[in-house]
């Protein structure tokens, strides 16, 4: 009961002034002895309570006082006049000196205002680890300055006063506490405390009812499936729901228990939830398949988890407090477990590893919270919420994995042999086919008549009838190994067909079916499986055209054209038809189209030349590419001399007729070599030699002109067999010399690397370059001696390279060219792993430029080679992109490295001033597939700005430096290499010359950075 003191104020006059002086010594004496007195404290700032305010946080706001005895004395809190009083409180329980509370509410308003406060029996948030604070009761009582005590009110999960404050009234309460430390204090709106309280247990209640539910379903399914992983996932969700029934408050709901018992069941739950999850852990991951100290070990560590719960009755804080801690240790020997079985790749692991990182994630959290780092409301909702998705995710691994692992509920035991042929058939994709011979009727699967697009049973026919919907060239066949089966009375059936789509097409099936012997044919029956065989079906066939055909104009190629010459020149033979005529055509100066508007429009005009050349010819003779610029017509329909010459000046009018190209119209003429079968050419080799003799008796005597062979042409020396000769012999004497040309890093102008180069010194013919004599060296098949001795001399320049500037993190590269021959030779990948590994040169080291155009020819097979190589350490390059018909499908697929340009691009890009959108589009695209770019034809410095300014990586033309012999590299190098080390030396020794500064000072007469050859004036290319 308060008792409250006024301070008095005489408002009485006294008429003698001494009598004054004395009442105010008086008063002074009697203050300070107030003051002095034991438990007395000091007056508190009043906290206003607004009608819209929800709740008030009254822990944060007031003021606490520990350790003042059994009685307290404190002052209240100013009223509005200012008139402030004394109050003196009592302990309930005399010699327990409690801590106080002390706090002050006002009225502003002029109605009367109903609070509740508010002081929870627990909370997660601080609660902490090792002996943790478990449900008990906070508040004693609460004492008020002024008026009634507050109204205690009924509730199982927290202490709750009413409070009442009437209009402009200023009140000073005093808390008595019950634990040793401060509770959570709210000053809460009736209305939204019981508003909020609804919301909380409308969650509260989907939570229990999800784990309630997986709870009995996972204990429900153990019926169906008897695996000990549900049992023991049904005991977590088990566990998990009797946790939440406490923390909810429901238990006491459930059971006649009362609130001072809540302590025991919270640590008790706590307890039997990390022994559930010890045992799921044991269960699930077959810890008892080990050894037998280790399967001793889990148990009597999930007997000493469950012993806990017994620890719960007589210490619940120690058992809590250990349960909490075990739980850290669970989940740290439980991650190490599953990632050492996910490491030897045992499912059980990898399926756990999502719901058990999830886990771990939410005990961090939960460890946070308990020690106080987290706090409010939404966090310790969230951690509720998470466990529940645990024990979500965990059933349904366990379901997923049992089920997949056993074959499902219905499952019984192991499949039979008929049940797995069955799904074995399902699984291939193929229909079953039966033709019943005494009733002459065929039977196939509904899916073949889904996929002809007919009615179902629309092919359920007697085989006569069935026959009309086969190809007409495959019902003679079929019918045969029917009547086959019948005469040898069983066997195998096996053959292809085509079956007639409702729309005209024809779709490929390959039939296996075998008929059991039977000697009453009647009875006989054919069962087997028919499969949709169209795509590869489709795939051989185009596989077979490209191999005989050429790739960009579709016409016959070399091998194609020689044999059909072959066949004529042998029924001329034998007086079947005319003597064949060859007329070998080859473009004049088509190198240069190529060189002018790039690799897109030369291919533009050969598939337009095909075109014409293809309008003069009769069914039966044959136009074919040869290759490159050259084209060839063999002629059988007629041979009459006159006839063939105007055929031949026909043909060149056609080739001259203008093409326009941007806006520009190109003349191409051609020289042409007319050869007719004389008898004396015994294959079809010597007469496409003799008509190609004929054209460059034509291309040496001047462009667009017609030469006729003559046999006198055989001696003389127009074709290029000297010069095959020639290259053989500089080949073996090692007279053709190999060139490095400087490529430049755009970015920071560094030295990147060198394209190796052949030129050949003829003696009579001056310097050849690669392209002068890599065509004769390809027909010859001296390209395989030319390229590998390419490859030895660079990768042996390249580690010299290594050796004279030795750079770890960029080490200089060399690129050489590969031609088709080498691409596709068997044994070239090899050969390019030993040379890697006979000359050690750094990975990267050697990178490889294989044409757009070559692996076009062959996209399958180059993917295959290039990733060998690869693999082998040498870096890959696409060269020419962008100037022929290239594939994106393809090209993601390819493994290349770095893609290089054409020098088309480039020079475009000069003429304009501008960076066309074609070659920023080829950087951009190049980067989206993780791809560098090296631009060829880098002239001037305009064009290695823009190529610079759009992201290019590298540069390569004159610009940069002319092709040099290995010597002029090494020296170029070994000059690189002493200027690294004299600006090496000068920065170890600049802080000991001036460490006042920090600052470098370069010598005023260190030399200057050795620089690249400039752009050249003339040379090779």
């Amino acid at each position: 009961m308060a008792e409250t003191n006024a301070k008095v104020r005489s408002e009485a006059t006294v008429p003698w002034q001494g009598c004054q002086g004395w009442l105010r010594a008086l008063a002074c004496v009697i203050f300070a002895s107030i003051a002095f007195l034991p438990g007395l404290s000091h007056a508190i700032e009043a906290i206003p309570v607004e009608p819209d305010q929800p709740q008030i946080d009254i822990t944060a706001k007031g003021e606490l006082y520990e350790g003042r005895g059994d009685r307290l004395q404190i002052e209240t809190a100013p009223g509005a006049d200012g008139y402030m009083g004394r109050m003196a409180v009592q302990a309930s329980t005399q010699g327990t000196n409690p801590s106080w509370l002390v706090f002050a509410l006002s009225n502003p308003t002029d109605k009367r205002i109903v609070r509740w406060l508010v002081a929870p029996r627990y909370t997660l948030s601080n609660s902490g680890v090792f002996r943790p604070e478990l449900d008990a009761p906070r508040i004693a009582g609460i004492t008020p300055s002024l008026g009634f005590r507050p109204e205690p009110l009924k509730s199982d999960r927290a202490d709750m006063f009413r409070l009442n404050l009437e209009p402009g009234q200023v009140v000073t309460f005093a808390a008595e506490l019950s634990s040793p430390s401060v509770p959570q204090l709210s000053l809460w709106n009736p209305h939204s405390y019981q508003a909020k309280q609804q919301d909380r247990m409308l969650f509260n209640g989907l939570l229990l009812g999800i784990t309630g539910l997986l709870a009995i379903f996972l204990t429900a399914i153990f019926a169906a499936n008897h695996r000990a992983i549900f049992p023991a996932t049904a005991l977590v969700a088990w566990a998990a729901l009797v946790y939440f029934c406490v923390d909810f408050g429901f238990w006491n709901k459930l059971f006649p228990v009362g609130p001072d018992r809540t302590a025991l069941y919270r640590a008790a739950a706590e307890a039997g939830l990390a022994a559930s999850l010890v045992l799921f852990l044991y269960t699930f991951l077959r810890i008892g398949l080990w050894h037998g100290w280790i399967k001793t070990l889990f148990w009597g560590w999930i007997a000493a988890q469950f012993a806990l719960i017994i620890v719960a009755i007589i210490d619940p804080q120690t058992a809590a407090g250990l349960a909490r801690a075990s739980t850290m240790l669970i989940a740290g020997i439980g991650t190490g477990l599953i990632c050492y079985f996910a490491l030897r790749g045992q499912d059980r692991a990898m399926s756990l590893i999502p719901s058990w990182m999830l886990l771990v994630v939410w005990l961090f959290g939960a460890s946070m919270i308990v020690l106080g780092k987290l706090s409010g409301e939404i966090v310790v909702s969230g951690l509720v919420a998470g466990l529940v998705l645990i024990i979500v995710l965990l059933g349904f691994t366990v379901t997923q994995f049992a089920f997949r692992s056993g074959g499902g509920a219905v499952s019984l035991g192991p499949p039979s042999l008929v049940q797995m042929k069955s799904l074995a058939v399902d699984g291939s994709g193929a229909n079953v086919f039966q033709w019943h011979a005494g009733r002459d009727l065929v039977t196939v699967g509904s899916d073949v008549e889904a996929e002809l697009g007919l009615d179902p049973g629309s092919l359920n026919l007697t085989v006569a009838e069935f026959l009309q919907h086969m190809h007409n060239a495959d019902r003679e066949r079929f019918r045969i190994m029917l009547w086959s089966l019948q005469e040898k009375q069983g066997g195998e059936l096996r053959i292809d067909f085509r079956l007639r789509r409702h729309d005209g097409t024809y779709l490929w099936y390959d039939l296996r079916a075998h008929a059991e012997p039977n000697e009453n044919v009647r009875l006989l029956r054919c069962v087997g499986l028919m499969r949709d065989v169209t795509t590869h079906k489709r795939s051989h066939e185009r596989l077979i055209h490209d191999a005989v055909h050429d790739s960009l104009t579709g016409l016959p190629n070399r091998e194609l054209f020689l044999d059909r010459l072959q066949g004529a020149i042998t029924r001329a033979a034998e007086g079947q038809s005319h003597r064949p005529t060859i007329i070998f055509i080859d473009i004049d100066r088509f190198k240069k189209v190529n060189d002018n508007f790039g690799l897109v429009i030369g291919d533009s005009m050969l598939l337009t030349l095909g075109r014409r050349l293809g309008r003069h010819l009769n069914p039966q003779d044959t136009l074919a590419r040869l290759g490159g610029d050259q084209f060839a017509i063999l002629l059988i329909s007629d041979s009459d001399p006159h006839l063939v010459a105007t055929l031949a000046e026909r043909v060149k009018r056609a080739l001259r007729t203008p093409m326009k190209i941007n806006a520009k119209e190109i003349i191409l003429t051609a020289s042409i070599g007319i050869v007719v079968h004389d008898g004396g050419q015994s294959t079809a080799q010597d007469v496409l030699r003799d008509g190609e003799m004929a054209m460059l008796r034509a291309k040496r005597g001047g462009a667009d002109r017609i030469e006729i062979f003559n046999p006198a042409m055989r001696g003389e020396d127009v074709s290029r067999v000297p010069l095959e000769s020639e290259l053989r012999m500089a080949l073996e004497r090692r007279q053709i010399s190999v060139f490095f040309q400087p490529i430049t890093r755009l970015a920071s102008n560094q030295l990147a690397g060198f394209e190796a180069l052949l030129r050949w010194d003829h003696p009579t013919r001056g310097r050849l370059s690669s392209d002068d004599f890599i065509p004769v060296a390809e027909e010859s098949g001296l390209i395989v001696d030319l390229g590998n001795y390419l490859l030895g001399q660079a990768l042996e320049a390249a580690a010299n390279w290594h050796k004279v500037l030795p750079r770890e993190s960029d080490p200089l590269f060399v690129s050489v060219n590969v031609s088709s021959r080498q691409l596709f030779r068997q044994d070239m990948v090899q050969e390019i792993r030993l040379m890697l590994v006979r000359e050690a040169v750094p990975k990267g080291t050697l990178k490889l430029e294989i044409d757009e155009s070559l692996v076009m020819e062959n996209p399958e097979r180059a993917v295959e080679i290039l990733t060998w190589l690869k693999t082998f350490g040498a870096s890959l390059a696409l060269d020419d992109f962008g100037a022929g018909y290239s594939s994106l499908n393809y090209l993601h697929r390819f493994p290349f490295d770095t893609i290089k340009v054409d020098r088309a691009l480039v020079r475009d890009t000069s003429l304009d001033g501008q960076t066309p959108h074609v070659l920023r589009s080829v950087v951009a695209l190049a980067h989206e597939l993780g791809k560098d770019v090296v631009a060829e034809g880098v002239e001037t410095a305009v064009d290695a700005s823009n190529l610079r300014s759009i992201g290019c990586e590298f540069g390569q033309g004159f610009y940069y430096g002319e092709p040099m012999l290995a010597k002029d590299v090494a020296a170029l190098l070994a000059a690189l290499a002493s200027h690294r080390k004299r600006r090496q030396r000068e920065r170890a020794h600049a802080p000991a010359q001036q460490p006042s500064t920090g600052l470098e000072v370069q010598a005023p007469n260190q030399p200057a950075i050795p620089r690249l050859p400039g752009p050249a004036t003339s040379g090779v290319t």
